[in-house]
C-alpha cells in the first residue's frame, strides 16, 4: 500500500539507474581482472581501482536510494517468499559492495607493503594473522557477488520475458 505522498511511477530515477549500471559495469571490470594485484601490472591496478570505485559507488548509491525513496517505483503484487527473496539478494548485493572492496584491500596489505593503482598511492598498514583471515574470503565473496547479481539478473529476466510486468523496463537507461 502506497502513502498518499508516494510519487507513482513506472521508472526509476535517472541517477538511480546510472549508479546501478554504472556498478554493473564495474564490478565486471573488477571481475574480470582478478587475480594477482601485485603481480599482474597493469591488470592488477585495473582491479583494485575498480573495486576502490566499486566501494566508492555504494557511498553514492545507498544516499540516493534514501533521497529518492518516495520515486522508486511499486513492484507488482509478489508471493510473500518472493519479496523477501528479492529483499535479501538485494542486502546480500549491498553488504558484498562493502566486503569485498575492505577485504580486498585487507588481502592487498598482506602481500605487499605498498601499491598503486594508475599512479594513486593505495594506503595499506600490515596488522597480521587478521588480515589474512579477511583478505582470503576476498574471493569467495567476489564469487558470492557474482552469483547473486546473476539470481538479480535472472529475476529482472523472469519478469521481463514470463510476468511482463515493466520491471526490467523501469530499470532501463533508455526510455520508450
Amino acid at each position: 500500500m502506497m502513502s498518499k505522498d508516494m510519487i507513482m511511477t513506472t521508472r526509476y530515477p535517472n541517477a538511480m539507474i546510472y549508479s546501478h549500471w554504472l556498478t554493473v559495469v564495474l564490478v565486471l571490470i573488477a571481475y574480470l581482472s582478478s587475480g594477482h594485484p601485485t603481480r599482474d601490472g597493469l591488470i592488477g591496478e585495473l582491479h583494485v581501482f575498480s573495486g576502490l570505485l566499486v566501494a566508492s559507488m555504494l557511498i553514492v548509491r545507498l544516499p540516493l536510494r534514501f533521497f529518492y525513496r518516495r520515486h522508486i517505483p511499486q513492484q507488482p503484487a509478489l508471493a510473500d517468499w518472493q519479496e523477501k527473496a528479492a529483499k535479501s539478494v538485494q542486502t546480500a548485493l549491498y553488504l558484498c559492495m562493502a566486503l569485498i572492496p575492505l577485504s580486498g584491500w585487507l588481502a592487498l596489505a598482506n602481500k605487499t607493503q605498498q601499491f598503486s593503482a594508475f599512479g594513486v598511492a593505495i594506503p595499506l598498514n600490515n596488522n597480521g594473522s587478521l588480515l589474512h583471515f579477511v583478505g582470503e574470503l576476498h574471493p569467495f565473496l567476489g564469487n558470492l557477488f557474482l552469483i547473486l547479481a546473476g539470481l538479480h539478473a535472472a529475476a529482472a529476466l523472469l519478469h521481463h520475458f514470463y510476468f511482463k510486468d515493466g520491471v526490467l523496463k523501469s530499470m532501463s537507461p533508455h526510455r520508450k
